[in-house]
């Protein structure tokens, strides 16, 4: 694994009150959250599977309809050349006023690969404000049967994260158990608040 993408491991059924959507693999966003985009202030505006993101030290990405590929030079960079391959993929973002000041935030669900087996995944929160597109806070993911995140869904303002959890015998591609999580921002921050029921 490389130094870059262990830095950035920064992304079952639900109950009836949470609707969990696709993680990092594509897919339809929950019906709950389509519908048409909001005003220009609105991050239901941004066009979340077709824009730049910024992978901290390898640098930035374009996805186009949520995936990219790239190459990653001799010194962790993001290149059009090098000699290993990676790939970052966006779900379709989940909508939710997470911080409760009334406004609609964007829950972008992420997997980062460096090459080799290491799938990253992690889980942003943006909202806007004076116009601006911010980042809340980060739910950090793990690296596919080591944390990674499985899905996820919103439940009233938290965020509900269902993560691998390895069992003795476990493969690192191949979590065989799970755990969720219930995050909800508090003081400034995203922070996790407990289990979320199965």
């Amino acid at each position: 694994m490389r130094t870059a993408a262990a830095s950035f491991a920064v992304l079952a059924a639900g109950t009836a009150s949470v609707v969990f959507g696709a993680c990092a693999h594509g897919g339809d966003a929950p019906i709950a959250n389509r519908g048409q985009p909001g005003p220009t202030s609105d991050v239901r505006a941004i066009d979340w599977q077709n824009r730049t993101y910024d992978l901290g030290q390898l640098g930035a990405v374009t996805v186009k309809d949520g995936h990219a590929d790239f190459s990653i030079s001799d010194d962790n960079q993001v290149a059009e050349a090098g000699a290993e391959r990676g790939s970052y993929a966006v779900d379709p973002p989940l909508f939710g006023d997470i911080d409760g000041d009334g406004a609609l935030d964007a829950v972008i669900s992420s997997v980062l690969s460096t090459g080799g087996t290491g799938h990253f995944s992690e889980v942003r929160i943006y909202t806007m404000r004076a116009k601006k597109l911010v980042e809340l806070g980060v739910i950090p993911g793990g690296d596919r049967g080591d944390g990674g995140i499985r899905r996820v869904a919103l439940d009233g303002r938290a965020v509900i994260v269902e993560r691998n959890v390895l069992a003795e015998g476990d493969g690192l591609c191949c979590a065989s158990g799970s755990r969720r999580e219930r995050w909800v921002w508090r003081h400034g921050e995203m922070v996790e608040a407990g289990d979320a029921p199965n």
